[in-house]
């Protein structure tokens, strides 16, 4: 057996220090090199739970809860709250590659998953508004790498953590159409980062996301409550966690439909 070139034995380096789970069906038994060091990573060697950035988001969004109850009951002056609502819900992920992407030696896949979200919402004028989101998932990264004759040398699988922070412009577009159906369309505009926190020694790394969020509102005989149906559309660059080997440089778009709950004020 040829000794394997630098490029390769830098990505086993990074593979024997991951655990090697879960290939997908679509890839054969092949991917994973015999001969392939293969160290497992117990549970309790890393922050499982991504603690450290769940601290610097939830106290985050529990204060933009708390500051829009304050300033609801206080009617405070620096900024009165238009019709303000909190909601939150279950979202799927379903993440997949953009057309033209100039992929490296190393391919990039994402498993899907579900998670949660959290929103605060505010109208200071009523065909417009801010929101606020706060959300969670969990899945797998895989990177399968290839040698110059395109032959496949080996596949990592990372379990990661992701954690949302993003903020939107709303439009509440007219369509009289949906009136007699008694739900209100919104089209939300905006972006924010999200933080890839691996379950193993990898670090967590951020990206910058675009977000497009389509869906209505559904009020119910108690005004003050309703349901939230919607699509939510994510645009970022895959994470490679800082290690310039599994760097694929893939764009992908996360879909995510959400079903949840809304309270109003």
């Amino acid at each position: 057996m040829q000794p394997p070139a630098a490029g390769e034995a830098s990505f086993m380096k990074i593979r024997g220090a991951l655990p090697l789970e879960g290939v997908p069906r679509r890839q054969t038994a092949e991917v994973q090199p015999p001969d392939a060091p293969c160290k497992t990573v117990e549970p309790g060697a890393s922050n499982y739970f991504g603690e450290s950035t769940m601290k610097k988001f939830l106290p985050l969004f529990v204060s933009l809860c708390g500051f829009a109850v304050a300033a609801t009951g206080a009617n405070a002056q620096f900024y009165k709250l238009h019709g303000a609502d909190i909601g939150g819900g279950a979202i799927g992920q379903i993440t997949t590659p953009l057309p033209a992407n100039n992929f490296t030696r190393v391919n990039q896949t994402s498993t899907d998953s579900f998670g949660g979200l959290f929103s605060l919402r505010d109208h200071p004028v009523p065909w417009a508004g801010l929101e606020f989101n706060y959300a969670f998932t969990e899945y797998h990264q895989y990177y399968t790498d290839y040698n110059s004759s395109s032959a496949v040398i080996g596949t990592l699988s990372a379990k990661n953590h992701v954690h949302e922070a993003t903020a939107a412009y709303m439009f509440h577009p007219k369509a009289h159409f949906l009136h007699p159906l008694g739900v209100e369309p919104f089209l939300n505009l905006g972006g924010g980062y999200l933080d890839f926190v691996p379950v193993d020694q990898l670090t967590n790394q951020w990206r910058g996301t675009g977000l497009v969020e389509l869906g209505f509102d559904i009020p119910t005989s108690n005004p003050h409550m309703g349901f939230r149906v919607q699509g939510r559309e994510l645009i970022y660059r895959q994470p490679d966690f800082n290690q310039p080997n599994l760097a694929s440089r893939t764009w992908v778009a996360t879909s995510e439909p959400m079903f949840g709950v809304w309270y109003r004020w």
